[in-house]
C-alpha cells in the first residue's frame, strides 16, 4: 500500500509505504517524487492512497467541451438550486466534505492551483492503469483511494485548535511551531496505533521535517481505512458521477477502530 502527498513538483511530493509484516503494518519513506519513480513503485496489487483531484467536475468539463467547439456556454443550474459557478468549480465530492463540517474544505480543481496537481495525477492514473491492467475506477472502489489528509486528520481528532497549523515554512519562529505540531501529530498517530503500526525511524523524521511526508504517511492510512470500509463512501446517486470526478475518502471511525478491523482476520486480507 502506498500514500502519496501529490504536488505540482517532484520536490514538494511525499511518499510512503505500507507493508504488513507479521501481523502489523510496517511504515517506510517511499521513493522520490518523480513521475517515473511514482509509477514504478506501483505494482498489480497495489493500493495507492492519492492527495489529488482524481477528476474534474462533470458540468465543468462539459463546458470547456462547448466552449472548445464553439457552442453556446451550457447552463448548469440544477434542482438543488446550486449557483452554476459552484456546479463548474467544485465536484460533487468537494460539497460533500465540505458539508462534513471538519473545518477542512477542498480546492476547486478547476479554478485554483490544485489544478496542476491534477494534471500529475491524470497522467499517473494512465501510467498506473498499464502495471494495473486497468484504469481504476475514481470512486476508491477499486486500487486508487482519494484522500484529503488534513480532513482525515480532523475526522481522527488529531488536529489541534483551529489557527494551529501543521503545514508550511514561514519564519523562524511559525517554522518552529509547524514543526512542533507535525511533532504532535506524529506521536500521537504512534502511540494510538503502536499495537498494530510501526513507523520507521526515517519515515518519522521526516514526518517532523516536512509535511508532505506526514500527509503521505496519512493517506496512506486513509486508504487503509477505505479497504477496510471505514470511510464515507459515495451514495448510490452519485456513484456514477464519482466514478469520473473522484471521490474523496474521509475515515468515519478512529485510528483504534481502524486498528482492530486491520488485526481481525476476516478484515486483514481486505488490505
Amino acid at each position: 500500500m502506498v500514500g502519496i502527498d501529490l504536488a505540482s513538483v517532484a520536490a514538494r511530493t511525499g511518499v510512503a509505504v505500507l507493508d504488513v509484516r507479521d501481523e502489523r503494518m510496517v511504515a517506510t519513506l517511499g521513493a522520490d517524487g518523480h513521475d517515473a519513480g511514482l509509477a514504478a513503485l506501483v505494482g498489480a496489487h497495489t493500493v495507492v492512497g492519492l492527495d489529488a483531484p482524481l477528476g474534474w467536475p462533470d458540468d465543468f468539463v462539459r463546458a470547456i467541451g462547448a466552449h472548445a467547439r464553439l457552442e453556446e456556454w451550457p447552463v448548469t443550474t440544477t434542482t438543488l438550486g446550486i449557483p452554476e459557478r459552484e456546479n463548474l468549480r467544485l465536484r460533487r465530492t468537494d460539497r460533500f466534505v465540505r458539508e462534513l463540517k471538519l473545518g477542512s474544505t477542498p480546492l476547486s480543481v478547476s479554478s485554483d492551483l490544485i489544478g496542476v496537481v491534477a494534471m500529475r495525477a491524470a497522467y499517473l492514473q494512465s501510467a498506473w492503469a498499464s502495471a494495473w491492467g486497468q484504469r481504476e475506477p475514481r470512486d476508491g472502489s477499486g486500487r486508487l483511494v482519494e484522500t484529503y489528509p488534513a480532513a482525515a486528520l480532523r475526522a481522527w481528532g488529531l488536529l489541534a485548535a483551529r489557527g494551529v497549523r501543521y503545514k508550511g515554512e514561514g519564519g523562524s519562529d511559525e517554522k518552529f511551531r509547524h514543526l512542533k505540531e507535525r511533532e504532535r501529530i506524529i506521536h500521537t498517530i504512534e502511540s494510538i496505533c503502536s499495537s498494530w503500526l510501526v513507523v520507521a525511524t526515517p519515515l518519522r523524521e521526516e514526518a517532523v521535517r516536512s509535511d508532505h511526508a506526514l500527509d503521505a504517511l496519512v493517506c496512506a492510512l486513509v486508504a487503509v481505512s477505505a479497504k477496510l470500509g471505514v470511510s464515507f463512501d459515495v451514495s448510490d446517486d452519485d456513484r456514477a458521477a464519482a466514478r469520473r470526478e473522484g471521490w474523496i475518502h474521509v475515515p468515519s471511525s478512529s485510528l483504534s477502530e481502524i486498528g482492530a478491523l486491520f488485526t481481525s482476520v476476516e478484515s486483514s486480507d481486505a488490505i
